[in-house]
């Protein structure tokens, strides 16, 4: 009888452990994608710069040096467009598989073509090409804005990887398929 009621003790304790473990092994999942809400919405501020520059030389052709310039920048205009499409299809492919290594990846390396495509367009060397200087201020700022909001997802990663190997959660996160997430 007295056997019977430590087993019974034991085996409660361990339920409540298990189910704490797993509650914290889910709400820092959980805590994972709510940190890269505020990560893509610095994001997408990009596209809206991208799509403001483009307007306005579209917009204003006086912004070019001269009409034989314009066949010079189609390729770094084209470029940038493409890496703004590109990166905003790796962000929401991101927020429905926002631990998934391969997501992170494609978002990672779209984002880094964004910010080359950008770099190339205001380079001095594409002096045919005259982006407003309010538009250039914004993609600075943004260059600012973004680094704790990427650092705030990063910290959400690294918690929830080391929470996955910790022993004994470690048998769950196996039990239960939690992945190990990579950060940007």
């Amino acid at each position: 009888m007295l056997l019977s009621r430590w087993f019974w003790i034991v085996f409660a304790l361990l339920v409540f452990w298990a189910l704490g473990a797993y509650n914290r092994l889910v709400r820092l999942r959980a805590q994972i994608k709510q940190q890269f809400g505020p990560l893509q919405a610095v994001l997408m501020e990009y596209q809206e710069v991208v799509q403001q520059a483009v307007t306005a030389a579209a917009a204003a052709p006086q912004l070019w040096d001269s009409p034989a310039s314009s066949d010079l920048g189609h390729s770094h205009w084209t470029r940038l467009q493409v890496a703004a499409g590109l990166s905003t299809v790796a962000l929401a492919r991101m927020q429905s598989h926002t631990l998934d290594p391969d997501s992170a990846q494609a978002l990672h390396d779209a984002a880094a073509e964004l910010q080359e495509a950008w770099a190339a367009l205001i380079h001095p060397d594409a002096y045919y090409i005259h982006i407003p200087q309010h538009l250039k201020q914004r993609w600075l700022e943004l260059d600012l804005l973004v680094q704790p909001e990427l650092a705030r997802f990063n910290v959400a990663i690294t918690e929830y990887n080391q929470a996955i190997v910790q022993y004994p959660a470690a048998l769950l996160a196996k039990l239960f398929q939690f992945q190990a997430a990579t950060p940007l």
